[in-house]
């Protein structure tokens, strides 16, 4: 008959592994509903307004979920209309239980103007030959 420290022994690891892939599973499920949600508030996004902003969705704790939107704030027009379409983006399960998602705005970077490069002529070389062969 086992004793009571081998059948923990036995029993922990195994408790143990298994909690683990439980958790993995439950993370992997999770990233991929978050990449789902994004995809398609970012499609509801740009097919009302266009390629304006790229909005990014996290799942926080407790099953609360975060879009984080980064908008253009000097035209209010734009930032009413993605807000608006972010929303009914969401079910409407979601939309009536008060702090089941929250829409975090924040300002749109500017984009860096470029500059043209300025083109140097090369020097000819004088009678000898570059090879690299």
């Amino acid at each position: 008959m086992p004793s009571a420290v081998t059948v923990v022994a036995v029993l922990v690891p195994v408790a143990m592994f298994t909690a683990a892939l439980l958790l993995s599973t439950w993370r992997a499920r999770t990233r991929l509903l978050a990449i789902a949600r994004q995809i398609a508030v970012t499609d509801a996004i740009h097919g009302e307004l266009g390629a304006v902003v790229s909005p990014v969705v996290r799942h926080r704790l407790w099953g609360r979920w975060q879009l984080m939107i980064p908008v253009p704030f000097d035209d209010l027009d734009t930032v009413t209309h993605v807000v608006r379409t972010a929303y009914g983006a969401f079910d409407a399960l979601e939309r009536t239980k008060p702090g089941r998602f929250e829409i975090v705005l924040s300002p749109q970077e500017q984009p860096v103007p470029r500059r043209e490069r300025t083109v140097v002529a090369a020097r000819r070389p004088r009678g000898e030959s570059v090879s690299w062969t």
